[in-house]
């Protein structure tokens, strides 16, 4: 809400007027006029402590004054008139807050209770003011599983009582950015004359993720104040290269509380939202903005629906899609990305040259060769429950000289029965949880060293579970380079 700008500190004016007049014939006490010679104007704290930089007290300086009008200069009050008995004595007015920076000019009047004439003095003051932010808390963090969310602005997830970032993100920018716990949301203020305004890189919401991959929904979280806020909001999405605007008014705020919002791209805005570069917040129609119109917005950011196919599966876009959201003590890189990948693209055509694929070095092995720098990849499904499903991909191994674990060099695919966030939870569960598991021992090369240029073909049959929660997962233990490519699951 409000502080003392910094740089504004303790502002004295000055004036001095002395007038001499030879003929003039001295009171007994020797005063012939007030001298009124200076007066200062100091920003401070209200009588609450509220600190904004408006709350200005002024304290006149003469000789031969019994009191004193001062008039603070603002044009759209009758009460900022005030009256200072006797000498030392101070006079305080609280300047509005709905603008930013303003020049009033105060004027100090010096009276005499003697029949001396009335001496006064003015000056110029430039009022300054800063909100002071009134939030207290933050919004509930998020709950959408880390591979849907595309975040905006956002401290990110929690999980086991920490914090951590989105895999998918674009920071945006604008506002002022506060802490509130530890938790930064952004301020916006003067709504009811400007807008807040993030500006984000452009986002082509068909392709937030991935090409193809598109954003749903936005969301966010919203804290108002009435008395010093709005009460209705109005967002608007711009796509400045395309020169359009996408538009929600009539968004109604909940006084001293965060309110949460999820509109839909498609239908909740005036068009169905193609592209973002801008958001923009503002006063809704019929709203009422109060002081100075301060809202606090966290947690904006796009998401998507959890899939029931794989994404990325031919791994064009190198690690995406495959990523656990933390591994504690290991690594979230689910592989090397490669270019030595199958003949074949995703919808089975020979393409007469290698595509991109998955690769898994010595260094990046599981198994008996497993370290912090060990690899594996993830993604979950959202499947029909109680169902049957097969895992279908290709594989390869170097077939080159090397220390070989025990049991031979293998590529090993499988689906765990639920979903996890920390890959370390993940690894013990291999085997207890498995619900489809296949290793592949063939090693005659890579992909482009295999009959066909294609590798080996791997069907693995699985049901899911009544949660229709799966996680599809891929290693390899092997002293030599190992490879995957189109991975699917598809209806058995």
């Amino acid at each position: 809400m409000k502080f003392i700008k910094k740089g504004i500190g303790v502002l004295l004016m000055t004036a001095l007027f002395v007038s001499c007049d030879e003929d003039t014939t001295p009171t007994p006490a020797g005063i012939s006029e007030i001298i009124l010679s200076s007066f200062s104007a100091t920003p401070g704290p209200d009588e609450n402590g509220l600190d904004d930089g408006t709350y200005v007290t002024v304290k006149p300086l003469s000789i031969g004054a019994s009191s004193y009008e001062v008039d603070f200069g603002d044009p759209n009050s009758s009460n900022d008139v005030l009256t200072i008995d006797g000498q030392g004595n101070t006079a305080s007015y609280d300047y509005p807050n709905e603008v930013e920076e303003v020049t009033y000019t105060i004027t100090v009047t010096a009276k005499s209770d003697a029949g001396l004439p009335d001496k006064t003095i003015s000056e110029d003051l430039v009022v300054t003011h800063t909100v002071v932010p009134s939030v207290s808390s933050a919004p509930a963090a998020p709950s959408l599983r880390d591979p849907n969310v595309f975040a905006l602005f956002s401290d990110g997830f929690e999980f086991g009582g920490d914090t951590y970032s989105w895999e998918h993100g674009e920071d945006a920018a604008g506002g002022t950015l506060i802490s509130v716990g530890g938790n930064d949301v952004t301020q916006f203020s003067r709504l009811g004359s400007d807008a807040g305004v993030f500006s984000v890189g452009t986002i082509e919401t068909a392709n937030t993720f991935i090409d193809g991959v598109a954003s749903t929904d936005i969301h966010f979280d919203v804290y108002s104040d009435f008395a010093e806020g709005i009460d209705i909001l109005k967002v608007t999405l711009v796509n400045a290269g395309g020169a359009e605007t996408y538009e929600v008014d009539g968004l109604a705020l909940t006084d001293g509380t965060w309110t949460s919002f999820d509109l839909s791209l498609a239908s909740g805005f005036t068009a169905a939202v193609t592209a973002i570069d801008e958001i923009r917040f503002e006063l809704g129609s019929g709203g009422t903005a109060n002081d100075h119109a301060t809202i606090y917005v966290d947690n904006v950011y796009l998401y998507k629906p959890q899939t029931s196919i794989i994404l990325n599966g031919d791994f064009e876009d190198n690690q995406e899609m495959w990523k656990f959201p933390i591994f504690t003590d290991g690594t979230t890189n689910p592989y090397g990305s490669s270019s030595d990948g199958s003949d074949l693209d995703y919808d089975g055509n020979d393409t007469g040259g290698k595509t991109r694929g998955a690769k898994w070095s010595a260094s990046q092995s599981a198994g008996e060769f497993r370290s912090s720098d060990s690899r594996y990849a993830y993604q979950e499904l959202l499947l029909t429950p109680n169902t049957n499903y097969i895992l279908q991909y290709q594989y390869a191994i170097k077939d080159d000289s090397g220390d070989d674990p025990v049991g031979g060099r293998r590529m090993v695919g499988l689906i765990m029965d639920g979903w996890y966030v920390d890959g370390a939870d993940a690894v013990p569960d291999l085997g207890s949880q498995n619900i489809g598991f296949h290793e592949g021992f063939v090693a005659e090369g890579k992909f482009s060293d295999t009959t066909g240029d294609v590798g080996t073909f791997v069907n693995i049959p699985f049901t899911s579970p009544a949660s229709g929660e799966v996680a599809i997962m891929f290693y390899a233990v092997t002293p030599k380079d190992a490879y995957i490519d189109n991975v699917k699951v598809l209806l058995n």
